[in-house]
């Protein structure tokens, strides 16, 4: 007698169920909201803000951002209500509703 898999009685499910289960068990977005975010990154902020910054985490919906000059902290800061908006937007959900700003260490 062999070794047989127990029988499969719930049927095939797809991967991201999972990975949703799994992030939502961690207090992290799911895997569909950190890809429009962490991919979009420059679609979102805008090509001269994305070259001096980037989406670190996100988790518990706090969007973590560095930047690479207290220059840019600034502008991040100050247009951090509209960007928050357009991450939602993207996400088609509250995924972000506070941001965080951290200046990169030269």
């Amino acid at each position: 007698m062999g070794w047989e898999p127990l029988p499969n009685r719930s049927g095939p499910r797809q991967l991201s169920e999972a990975l949703d289960k799994v992030a939502s068990q961690l207090k992290a977005p799911r895997p569909q909201v950190l890809k429009r975010v962490f991919a979009a990154w420059d679609e979102l902020v805008g090509s001269v803000m994305a070259a001096h910054s980037s989406p670190v985490r996100l988790v518990d919906k706090e969007l973590v951002v560095a930047v690479d000059d207290p220059v840019w902290a600034t502008e991040m800061r100050f247009f951090s209500a509209e960007l928050i908006d357009r991450i939602n937007a993207a996400a088609e959900e509250e995924a972000v509703t506070s941001l965080k700003v951290r200046v990169r260490p030269r």
